[in-house]
């Protein structure tokens, strides 16, 4: 299952296309409060339906693949610091 961040980066830039949250809840036939949820860090652990729906909404609209991963090692750790085994 996808990281949350990811699922909140796809609905960010579904959000950059001009679209609401409650027309991406609509079109990913979600509720409007799960999708405020996941963008507010609310949402621990949404339901598999929740994830796969707003995947694969975002796919209608972004068919070339997942977005660019705001949350990697690169922007997580300063320069010259390696993350520890583990993680």
């Amino acid at each position: 299952m996808d990281d949350i961040r990811d699922i909140a980066a796809m609905i960010a830039r579904l959000e950059e296309t001009g679209m609401t949250r409650r027309q991406i809840a609509e079109g990913s036939h979600v509720g409007a409060s799960a999708i405020t949820r996941i963008m507010a860090g609310e949402a621990r652990n949404p339901s598999f339906r929740v994830i796969s729906s707003i995947r694969s909404f975002y796919r209608q609209h972004f068919p070339s693949g997942d977005p660019t991963r705001r949350y990697d090692l690169e922007q997580r750790f300063a320069p010259g610091c390696q993350p520890r085994a583990g993680r």
